[in-house]
């Protein structure tokens, strides 16, 4: 948490002296790597879309919570064009998030997944195995067969191919995103995205 707030603030500091400055850059962007991150999940928008956005996070960070916010702003902007994918990578410092993220999964089982998301990070204090369930009952959902779920672990292995996958693309952080393979960490704005999918979509 401590490295991202480093990260955004120097972001801010940068943007804010090449605007005081007038600095204007004309030396042309290098092409960024591209990483193979397997697009399996749950996932909203088109299978066949010319863009894929490939995302690891931890419903327990902060940071996560705000860059669901951009997420959903640049979904709703590239309706129909974009796809996105969530993967779980709960971070060992937040107490509740592998659990959470195995109540997610427990949720997608019940196609309830999106909903569910969108519920835990809204109310990230409430994390604990009777909140899950609680919010699972919230959600309309069988409320027997997601505790089976949650209490069994039968998610575990699920949550731990994520995280593999994640590691293995260098991811150290939360959130991560890949965009066609193309890695943007952090909160970033929507403009951030918007860059690249872009040029992804102007096939560049």
């Amino acid at each position: 948490m401590t490295r991202q707030a480093q990260n955004d603030a120097a972001k801010e500091l940068f943007e804010k002296l090449r605007a005081d400055n007038k600095v204007q850059i004309t030396l042309a962007e290098p092409p960024k790597p591209r990483i193979d991150v397997e697009a399996v999940g749950p996932s909203v928008g088109p299978a066949d879309a010319k863009v894929t956005i490939v995302e690891f996070s931890d419903f327990e960070c902060p940071f996560c919570a705000r860059g669901r916010e951009n997420v959903a702003k640049v979904m709703a902007k590239y309706e129909g064009k974009v796809r996105l994918v969530f993967r779980q990578f709960p971070l060992s410092f937040h107490a509740h998030a592998k659990k959470a993220g195995e109540a997610a999964l427990c949720a997608n089982a019940q196609n309830k997944f999106w909903a569910y998301h969108d519920a835990l990070f809204t109310e990230q204090k409430k994390l604990s195995s009777d909140d899950l369930k609680a919010t699972a009952k919230t959600l309309g959902l069988d409320e027997k067969a997601f505790a089976t779920c949650l209490d069994s672990g039968a998610m575990e292995k699920a949550l731990a191919a994520d995280m593999a996958a994640g590691a293995k693309a260098g991811v150290t952080g939360t959130p991560a995103f890949f965009i066609n393979g193309v890695m943007l960490s952090g909160a970033q704005g929507p403009e951030a995205f918007e860059r690249i999918i872009d040029q992804e979509l102007a096939g560049s």
